[in-house]
């Protein structure tokens, strides 16, 4: 029995290797795994035999989608899946519940999953570079969520649900289509950072913003009005960067 045991994982790290997967970090534990740059147009079945896979990158492939099966790498903390040829993100997605970080950008992702909303440990999504046009608004509920940028895409709203993610401090919206700034953004105490140049024609900033405590840079371009509280607010702690 113990040989049987013994053979089967000298297979399958036999198989790991065959497939150009490289483990990293913790050595044969293979709880890091580097597929990027590999002409991919599917992921390799060896990856889901590996539950403890922590990190996964798969950057620079000529993957067109994710297959369900990426919901059973529950272990999983850390996504990388930009530059493919992405257009959607399976429901499964919201299955990775112990996942930190998703990097999705330079695809062609159109929309996002509802299920997007139960990446309960989720600190980091990074959508730039895609053709999202809005994104659901089951968002509110990543608590944990920091920084969100969605840079070079064809945003048209954000939801107002936005603001329930009570952790977020860095917002990225640069190079957008929307209409207008939710005035929830107001509520979200921890926000750090607004990038919104060219983010919309002629968008406003609702003056609340001037409440916000831990607020120090705003991203500008030159036809967005900014209310005067913000412009003192230059001289203490609050920098403007106009493009």
């Amino acid at each position: 029995m113990r040989l049987t045991y013994l053979l089967y994982f000298s297979l399958f790290y036999s198989l790991l290797s065959c497939s150009g997967l490289k483990e990293l970090g913790q050595g044969s534990s293979g709880t890091s795994v580097n597929l990027s740059r590999q002409g991919l147009t599917e992921i390799p079945e060896e990856v889901f035999l590996n539950t403890s896979i922590k990190i996964l990158r798969l950057y620079g492939n000529n993957l067109d989608s994710l297959p369900e099966r990426i919901g059973e790498l529950v272990n999983l903390e850390k996504l990388y899946v930009g530059k493919n040829n992405l257009t959607t993100l399976p429901s499964s997605i919201g299955k990775l519940k112990k996942l930190k970080l998703l990097s999705v950008q330079y695809n062609k992702i159109e929309t996002l999953p509802e299920s997007i909303g139960q990446l309960e440990s989720l600190d980091q999504l990074i959508l730039n570079q895609n053709r999202i046009i809005e994104i659901p608004s089951s968002i509110g509920a990543l608590k944990n969520l920091s920084v969100l940028k969605l840079n070079f895409n064809k945003l048209e709203k954000v939801p107002a649900e936005l603001s329930n993610c009570e952790n977020l401090e860095f917002i990225h919206l640069n190079r957008n289509n929307l209409k207008e700034l939710p005035k929830t953004f107001c509520d979200m105490r921890k926000l750090r950072e607004l990038h919104i140049s060219y983010a919309g024609p002629m968008l406003d900033i609702p003056e609340c913003l001037c409440n916000l405590r831990y607020f120090e840079l705003l991203e500008i371009d030159q036809t967005i009005w900014v209310p005067n509280c913000l412009i003192v607010q230059q001289t203490t702690r609050l920098r403007i960067i106009q493009n």
